[in-house]
């Protein structure tokens, strides 16, 4: 049996408990820390596990002084905690699963760097689109050096589900940090994971345009006396059948004002990042998106040949540049960020059995996260900002200017 500790079990954990024990039935959670016994003592129930075989503690520090009887463990807590959280399992140096993102301000990207010093590998962060056996094929593609020198990429997501980070908790900015933190760390990290170089730096802008407004924060739809008029009101959802992400979870006519003045994400954000060699990304995400112009994928730019890809077609295409020849290459995929989490949760029972170390370990989840807070900071100072992997001082930067200087 590996007896699995969980911190914090929400939607999100015990989809990831699923799949750790699809791959590995003997895995089992044996501790839960949670203020809600009675919900998780429910969600155990819809998962086949036995809420009597598990030993429930009021907070994390109590749970944590049994440290010896876990093989593992998985902090599912809200955003801002996943730190704290993380820095408390740290000295017992068991394995941890940590969702991301996984730091949300400066200062507890230096806590966790410090923290974990020495031992990222044993940390895994919830980075399922690199692992994906979509992104594995066209990742494939580029490292076998088809394209030749890439030169560029273009990266979007348009989020069809988006009205969620704006009529649930999502929408609380202190709790997650925003939507830099909380979309664009997925797309940084595979971003710079084909790439394979080390960002500098990152000029971003983003707007709310749709979404914010000056309805009460509290107003749900049901209680609205503008439901004929509104278009995101549970009315019009029932008729052109798209929630469009609001309302993914319990009743729908309850969902919380999208249009609140007191919501501070972006509803559209863009990005241009520039990476040591010269290579650089533009990034868009937009969360007003419905429908079939749902997109999430890459175009991979190089002299010989260029690749893209996406997650809503799981179709990744190759485009030779110097031969008449596209070669499309339809992969097959299962639920779970397209089959992403399968390969987390096989990924987090090797690392309890001491078998392997992780495949987004915790470099990957602080780098990412670095250029999140550098976009955000961008974003409200109006400048290119440099991206400064935390434990690293500024005067051990690389020199940005090789990286941009062009004749003129």
């Amino acid at each position: 049996m590996l007896r699995l500790a969980v911190i914090g079990l929400g939607n999100r954990a015990a989809s990831v408990i699923r799949m750790m024990r699809d791959v590995e039935p003997k895995v089992q959670v044996v501790a839960v820390a949670s203020p809600d016994r009675t919900e998780v003592s429910c969600r155990l129930d819809k998962m086949g596990i036995s809420s009597d075989s598990v030993q429930f503690h009021p907070s994390e520090d109590k749970l944590l002084e049994f440290s010896d009887n876990y093989d593992g463990v998985l902090i599912g807590t809200r955003c801002y905690l996943h730190t704290p959280m993380a820095c408390k399992v740290a000295p017992t140096g068991l394995p941890l699963y940590l969702e991301k993102p996984v730091a949300i301000t400066a200062e507890q990207l230096n806590q966790l760097t410090d923290a974990f010093a020495g031992r990222e590998e044993t940390v895994l962060v919830s980075f399922p689109l690199r692992v994906t056996p979509l992104f594995a094929t066209a990742l494939d593609i580029v490292r076998s050096g088809r394209l030749g020198p890439v030169n560029q990429i273009q990266a979007n997501n348009n989020v069809p589900y988006g009205g969620g980070y704006f009529s649930e908790w999502h929408r609380n900015y202190d709790e997650t940090g925003g939507l830099w933190l909380q979309k664009a760390t997925h797309d940084f990290d595979y971003l710079t994971h084909l790439l394979d170089a080390r960002p500098l730096m990152i000029a971003a802008t983003a707007t709310q345009k749709i979404y914010g407004g000056q309805m009460p924060h509290d107003l749900r739809c049901s209680a609205c006396d503008q439901i004929d008029t509104c278009l995101e009101s549970h009315q019009h959802h029932r008729l052109r059948g798209d929630t469009g992400g609001m309302s993914a979870r319990g009743d729908q006519r309850d969902h919380l004002c999208a249009f609140s003045g007191e919501i501070r994400n972006q509803d559209a954000g863009s990005a241009l990042i520039l990476y040591e060699g010269g290579a650089h990304v533009t990034y868009a995400q937009n969360f007003i998106s419905r429908r079939s112009a749902a997109k999430r994928g890459a175009v991979i730019t190089g002299h010989r040949a260029t690749v893209e890809f996406d997650w809503y077609t799981n179709v990744v295409r190759a485009i030779d540049h110097m031969n008449d020849r596209v070669d499309e290459i339809t992969v097959k995929t299962s639920s779970g960020h397209s089959g992403g989490d399968h390969e987390l949760g096989k990924n987090f029972v090797q690392i309890m059995r001491g078998e392997a170390q992780a495949s987004a370990n915790l470099r990957d989840g602080l780098l990412s996260a670095a250029m999140c807070l550098a976009a955000r900071e961008s974003t409200s100072s109006q400048t290119f900002q440099p991206i400064v992997p935390p434990g690293v001082r500024p005067e051990e930067l690389p020199d940005v200017t090789s990286a941009t200087e062009i004749p003129v």
